[in-house]
């Protein structure tokens, strides 16, 4: 996992147990998990949320709640801020053609977890 500077280490651990349960829930199908937004840029502030992009193969709609109570979870358990987006591998693929602001900020801001 890439681990920017501008996170804390609680943050780094959360994101690092998140990524981890994501695995163990969806194996093969998890195709990227990526932050992004003003912490992947380093232009946060003490308001500031962590955003993070998460992209599934086969998404459906039961498992994009799931992955959602997740993250819920994550955030109680650590303290700390998410915002989390999830796309399936088609739509985020859809999306990127069409030129969508979010997608595009994803790809070029995106860090790898």
């Amino acid at each position: 996992m890439s681990r920017p500077d501008n996170l804390s280490d609680n943050e780094k651990k959360a994101l690092s147990e998140f990524k981890a349960a994501l695995s163990d829930m969806l194996g093969d199908r998890l195709v990227a998990v990526r932050l992004f937004g003003s912490r992947a840029r380093g232009d946060y502030d003490l308001s500031s949320d962590i955003d993070i992009a998460i992209i599934v193969r086969d998404l459906s709609t039961k498992l994009k709640h799931r992955i959602l109570d997740l993250a819920a979870d994550i955030e109680f358990l650590f303290i700390i801020p998410l915002s989390v987006v999830v796309f399936s591998e088609n739509d985020f693929k859809d999306l990127k053609k069409r030129g969508r602001r979010i997608v595009l900020d994803i790809e070029a801001e995106g860090i790898a977890l």
